[in-house]
């Protein structure tokens, strides 16, 4: 890097496409929360919907591919106060991974909000042990955290988060803990280098 530091990079978990059936019932919106869910939808879904998505990478993938996104929250509990405010009228299927956090479908449940649940993908965590003590961990989700905290156990001194939800299980390792200030792959790495110079 040209601020004088040096990146170990690996990709934590694996992404896989799962078969899946479409929603039979009608529906007039969607929600993605995470891009990964993005690629197995391909020409698969009307992206004429509305779209309810979390985060900057997600929303702009859409943009890219044309479909329009009615909402974009920073993650799943401000989307989830979102719909019920202003969108509880609507019937939703939401396009997630076999391990997706809670906050949003209970919160729509709670509400009595019409949501069907399809998972299009897996995320299988790839444990890696390293030898060498890092300065810094960069964690792009929360099933990354713990991942990481599992084959490296006295390793996390500095967490540097992209959101709040992965701050959140950096927090049960360490609470040296920096969170970026917008939800992107670049904010964070900023967010890292800033940390490591005023160290």
């Amino acid at each position: 890097m040209s601020a004088g530091l040096s990146v170990v990079n690996y990709d934590i978990l694996k992404i896989q496409k799962l078969k899946f059936e479409y929603p039979s019932s009608f529906y007039n919106a969607i929600i993605i929360t995470s891009i990964n869910a993005i690629d197995p939808l391909w020409n698969r879904v009307d992206g004429s919907k509305k779209i309810f998505v979390v985060g900057d990478k997600t929303e702009a993938a859409l943009l890219e591919k044309g479909w329009h996104v009615e909402v974009k929250a920073n993650n799943a509990s401000e989307l989830a106060k979102i719909i019920i405010a202003n969108y509880d009228h609507l019937k939703f299927v939401y396009f997630c991974g076999l391990h997706r956090r809670d906050e949003l479908p209970k919160a729509l449940l709670s509400t009595q909000i019409n949501c069907v649940e399809v998972k299009v993908y897996d995320s299988v965590a790839i444990e890696k042990s390293f030898d060498c003590i890092f300065d810094a961990v960069m964690f792009f989700s929360p099933r990354g955290v713990h991942a990481f905290a599992k084959a490296n156990p006295e390793n996390i001194h500095l967490a540097i988060c992209i959101g709040e939800t992965t701050a959140a299980a950096a927090r049960i390792y360490t609470q040296n803990v920096r969170v970026a200030h917008k939800t992107t792959v670049e904010n964070t790495i900023v967010t890292a280098v800033k940390a490591l110079q005023n160290d």
